[in-house]
C-alpha cells in the first residue's frame, strides 16, 4: 500500500497508539498520522514530526 493516515485516536491511549503507528509503518511506505503533542511523545524519536506554526 503507498500509504496510510490514521486520524482521530485520541480515544486510544498513548501507549496503544504507539504500538498501533509501529504496526502500521510495516504495511505502508508512507505512514501519515495525526496526533495531539502529549499522544506523539509515545512515538519512537525515529518517526519525522511535522508540527503547526
Amino acid at each position: 500500500m503507498p500509504f496510510i493516515l490514521l486520524d482521530s485516536l485520541e480515544a486510544i491511549d498513548p501507549d496503544r497508539t504507539a504500538a498501533l503507528v509501529e504496526y502500521f509503518a510495516d504495511y505502508a511506505d508512507y505512514l501519515v498520522v495525526t496526533l495531539l503533542s502529549e499522544d506523539a511523545q509515545a512515538l519512537d524519536d525515529g518517526f519525522t514530526r511535522i508540527t503547526p506554526i
